[in-house]
């Protein structure tokens, strides 16, 4: 590398034109990541800081709550009703989910496995994910999008509140870039107002 940097040069082509502003460029470069580097260093996170964000944002923080479901779907709510009776006399969910449901989960016995908030419809969310629905109980009818459901929770899991210690580091990387981020930004605000500017017609060299 050595010997061919040295016949470069010694052919002048370190003289040539788009050389000399490809280094220019990788110089800039690198004087611009280093002082980057140089203010990022300057930031520190306070232990009141994530206290504060945990204390503020600790119900964002949860892990997402799953729950495993069986529906019933049918096109009309008398439908939904002569069902309702029947489960209420201890028919098997899952055997009237594939004999009379009409959604696609009915080849599954109703079985939607593990979802999360969002997957489904609002009305759905609403019903399923209440406080009022527990494991092995079957909920109201309620409409929605395609027809009349019944559904029954099978399970619940996730939803836990992760503890401040568990949240500690994750939330000191993100307040630390995020104050990083600003840093710069105040950086570069200061540097536009106090620079003096001058800008001119054609080719910049």
């Amino acid at each position: 590398m050595k010997l061919l940097y040295q016949e470069a040069s010694n052919r002048g082509l370190d003289r040539k034109e788009e050389i000399l502003q490809a280094l220019e460029k990788t110089r800039q470069d690198l004087l611009v990541m280093e002082l980057i580097r140089k203010e990022a260093e300057k930031v520190e996170v306070s232990s009141k800081e994530i206290e504060d964000y945990y204390n503020n944002y600790k119900d964002q923080l949860k892990e997402p709550e799953e729950r495993q479901l069986r529906e019933i779907m049918v096109p009309s709510e008398q439908d939904a009703k002569d069902i309702l009776i029947q489960l209420l006399q201890g028919i098997d969910f899952a055997t009237l989910a594939k004999d009379r449901s009409k959604a696609p989960s009915a080849k599954d016995a109703g079985d939607l496995g593990f979802i999360k908030k969002g997957q489904k419809s609002a009305q759905f969310d609403a019903i399923v994910f209440s406080d009022t629905l527990e494991p092995g109980k079957i909920s109201s009818i309620f409409k929605g999008p395609e027809g009349y459901y019944i559904v029954k929770l099978e399970a619940k899991r996730g939803g836990k509140q992760k503890s401040l210690t568990e949240m500690w580091d994750d939330i000191k990387r993100g307040l630390t870039f995020l104050k990083q981020q600003k840093k710069i930004e105040d950086l570069i605000g200061k540097l536009s107002r106090d620079a003096k500017l001058e800008f001119y017609e054609g080719e910049i060299k």
